[in-house]
C-alpha cells in the first residue's frame, strides 16, 4: 500500500511539474483572447422626420336628435271639427290656423253675451243718471234743511232716495261687471274653435279629421320646431374635466355619412348617471336647410382643445410588442430607444404621447426589431 502510494504522489507530482516550470513563458500568450472579440456590424436602416402637427383634442358622444321644442296642440273645448287647416310635413308659423270646430253655438252664445254686455251698461248709465239727480236734490234739501225751510222727514225722505240711487247703482254695476265675464268668457268660447299653432315649426302628427267629434283637452295636433335641434348624448366619466359649454360640436348621422354638421355645447348635466357612468349633454345643432330630423341616432364629436407641434411619424416607425410601444431616435449612426404611446392616427402618421421629440427629429423607420439602446447603424436610402 505504501508502494502504491508513492508511486501516483509521483505521477501527480511530474504532471504538475510542466505548469510551474512554464508560468512565467506561458502568461503573454493569453492576451490576444480579449482582442479577438470583433465589434458588432452596424444595422442597416431607413429613417423618417418626425411631423409636427396641430391636433385637435376631442371627447366622443353618442345620442339622439331632437326637436327644439315640441308641442301637443290639444282642443281647449268640447266640439265638431269643421275644418283641417294643416296635415302632417305642413310648415306653419306661431298663430296660423291649424283646425276649426262647428262655430254656431259659440257663434250664437257670443251674440247673447254681447247683448246682455250692451244691455247691463244701458242700466248702468240710467242708474248713474239716477244718482246723479239724487245727489243733486240732495244737496238743495240740505241747503233748504239748514234754513228751516223743510222739515225733517221731508229731508230724510230725500237722503233715502239719494241712499237707494246709489245702492242701485252699485247693483247695476255688478251686473256689468258679470256681463262683462260672460261675454269675455263667450268671445274666448268662440276663438276657441279655432285651433292655433303655437310655435313656428312643422306637423309632425295630425290625431283627428274633419267632422269627427272631440272633447275638451283633446289631443289634436303635435308641432316640432326643426330650425335648431338640440344633440342630446352622452359622454364617459373620464372625459368630464374637458368638457365645458361653448366648445364646438361636430354631429354625423347614419342618414348622411359624408356630412358634418356643427353644433355648439350648450348644456351640461350636473350630475352623472351612476348606473353607465356618463354625463348627459346638451348641443345646438343649426338645421336651416331642414335635412336634419328629430330623433335620428348621432354621434358627436366635441372639441375640447387645439394643440400645435405634436409629434407624428410614420406608422412603420413604432415598433410594438406585447403592448409595448417604441421609437428609435438616430443620432449620428446610433440608435436610441424610447418608449412612447400611440395617438391619433391621421392617415399613415401616428402622434407620438410622452416622448421628447420635435418636428425634424429623425428616427429609424425599418429594421426595428433588430435596434436596441445604443445600437450602431448605417442609415440607407429609402427604396
Amino acid at each position: 500500500m505504501l508502494k502504491r502510494t508513492g508511486i501516483v504522489f509521483s505521477v501527480a507530482l511530474l504532471a504538475a511539474l510542466p505548469i510551474f516550470g512554464c508560468s512565467k513563458k506561458e502568461a503573454p500568450a493569453t492576451a490576444p483572447v480579449a482582442a479577438a472579440v470583433k465589434p458588432q456590424a452596424a444595422l442597416a436602416v431607413t429613417t423618417a422626420s418626425v411631423e409636427g402637427r396641430t391636433v385637435e383634442r376631442s371627447v366622443e358622444a353618442t345620442g339622439t336628435l331632437a326637436a327644439w321644442d315640441e308641442v301637443i296642440v290639444s282642443s281647449e273645448i268640447q266640439g265638431t271639427v269643421s275644418k283641417i287647416k294643416a296635415d302632417l310635413g305642413d310648415r306653419v308659423k306661431a298663430g296660423d290656423t291649424l283646425a276649426t270646430l262647428d262655430q254656431r253655438e259659440a257663434s250664437s252664445n257670443l251674440e247673447q253675451a254681447k247683448a246682455a254686455h250692451q244691455s247691463s251698461l244701458r242700466a248702468f248709465d240710467r242708474e248713474k243718471a239716477r244718482l246723479e239727480d239724487a245727489n243733486a236734490n240732495f244737496k238743495r234739501y240740505e241747503e233748504l234743511f239748514k234754513k228751516g225751510m223743510v222739515s225733517v222727514s221731508q229731508f230724510d225722505n230725500v237722503r233715502t232716495g239719494r241712499d237707494v240711487a246709489e245702492a242701485q247703482l252699485h247693483e247695476s254695476e255688478a251686473r256689468v261687471e258679470e256681463a262683462s265675464a260672460r261675454h269675455d268668457l263667450a268671445k274666448k268660447r268662440m276663438s276657441d274653435t279655432v285651433v292655433k299653432s303655437p310655435i313656428s315649426g312643422e306637423v309632425s302628427r295630425r290625431f283627428v279629421s274633419t267632422g269627427e267629434s272631440v272633447k275638451e283637452k283633446s289631443q289634436m295636433f303635435t308641432v316640432v320646431s326643426t330650425g335648431t335641434l338640440k344633440f342630446r348624448g352622452t359622454v364617459a366619466e373620464s372625459a368630464v374635466p374637458r368638457i365645458r359649454t361653448g366648445q364646438a360640436v361636430l354631429v354625423t348621422v347614419e342618414a348622411f355619412k359624408d356630412k358634418t354638421f356643427k353644433g355648439s355645447l350648450s348644456r351640461i348635466s350636473p350630475a352623472l348617471d351612476t348606473q353607465t357612468r356618463t354625463l348627459e349633454i346638451e348641443a345646438e345643432v343649426p338645421n336651416a336647410g331642414g335635412v336634419l330630423k328629430p330623433g335620428f341616432f348621432a354621434r358627436g364629436i366635441v372639441l375640447t382643445q387645439k394643440e400645435n407641434g405634436v409629434p407624428f411619424v410614420p406608422e412603420e416607425a413604432v415598433y410594438s410588442f406585447v403592448g409595448i410601444n417604441k421609437v428609435f431616435v438616430i443620432n449620428g449612426d446610433t440608435a436610441k430607444e424610447l418608449s412612447v404611446t400611440r395617438g391619433v392616427k391621421e392617415g399613415q402618421m401616428i402622434e407620438l404621447i410622452g416622448a421628447p421629440l420635435k418636428s425634424g427629429d429623425t428616427v429609424a423607420a425599418s429594421n426595428l426589431q433588430n435596434l436596441y439602446d445604443g445600437a450602431k447603424v448605417t442609415v440607407q436610402d429609402k427604396k
